[in-house]
């Protein structure tokens, strides 16, 4: 099986450039050409969050119709910079719900379980996990308790050294969401985004790759003290396979800029 991540595309449709820089508008279309002209499909796009900038009915709709035109299956979660709502209205084929509203994603229909976490914390930049999400994640994985599964969501599970924007991380739950994964024992991969970096670690004894963004990336720094900035590395997007007789294998794919 083979997927496709997409993270932390910030479609800006209203004419500006996120952060007076970086037109994601363009960014996207290049990032649809790039997965269009792929010489083997992905059979699922998977969505770590931050879709939108600006989380307009606009911009969602303008993310829908471009990955559509893929002819993929998409799932997708929330990020920081999305609101659920307006995500919801544009978007229902490529997203879950629960019944506290949050857009969780469980889709038993591939070789792999698919898990998606919602972590927003509604107009804050950092995210955590409730109660209502762990038990609704601990209810998933008891219904797949024989199978493998593929778990993705927006802020990492882990601390990466880059403290400011560690600061934004998520917050709360990391240590029951990483029992609830070990427990399990199935769990092939966590994706996240949020960082704008490729990063990699483990939760819960699972292996974790963190997207690049499909935009714009920020710097490695791990000096104390420093605010994030942007770099002029390339739009980036991940590749993974997955076979039951291997380990995940994750490649990181820049997007041409022209």
């Amino acid at each position: 099986m083979l997927i496709a991540q997409i993270s932390d595309s910030h479609v800006l449709t209203k004419g500006g450039r996120v952060a007076d820089r970086f037109d994601t508008v363009a960014a996207f279309e290049r990032l649809i050409e790039s997965l269009s002209r792929q010489p083997v499909a992905p059979d699922l796009i998977l969505f770590s969050g931050d879709l939108a900038e600006d989380a307009t009915d606009e911009e969602y709709q303008f993310v829908g119709t471009r990955l559509r035109s893929l002819g993929i299956p998409v799932r997708a979660v929330p990020g920081n910079h999305d609101a659920r709502a307006t995500m919801w209205a544009a978007l229902p084929d490529m997203l879950g719900r629960t019944e506290q509203g949050h857009l969780c994603v469980f889709d038993d229909s591939f070789p792999l379980a698919i898990i998606g976490l919602d972590t927003l914390v509604q107009g804050a930049p950092h995210g955590e996990l409730c109660a209502h999400r762990l038990e609704w994640l601990e209810a998933r994985l008891n219904d797949c308790a024989d199978r493998p599964v593929l778990m993705f969501m927006h802020h990492p599970p882990f601390l990466t050294g880059l403290q400011d924007m560690d600061s934004m991380g998520l917050l709360s739950g990391q240590e029951k969401l990483a029992q609830l994964v070990a427990s399990h024992g199935k769990v092939k991969g966590i994706l996240c985004g949020h960082m704008h970096r490729s990063i990699h670690s483990l939760c819960g004894g699972a292996p974790v790759c963190v997207s690049p963004s499909a935009s714009h990336q920020i710097a490695f720094d791990l000096r104390d003290g420093q605010s994030y900035r942007f770099t002029d590395e390339p739009a980036q997007y991940m590749m993974h396979i997955w076979n039951p007789d291997q380990s995940l294998i994750s490649h990181v794919v820049a997007v041409a800029a022209e």
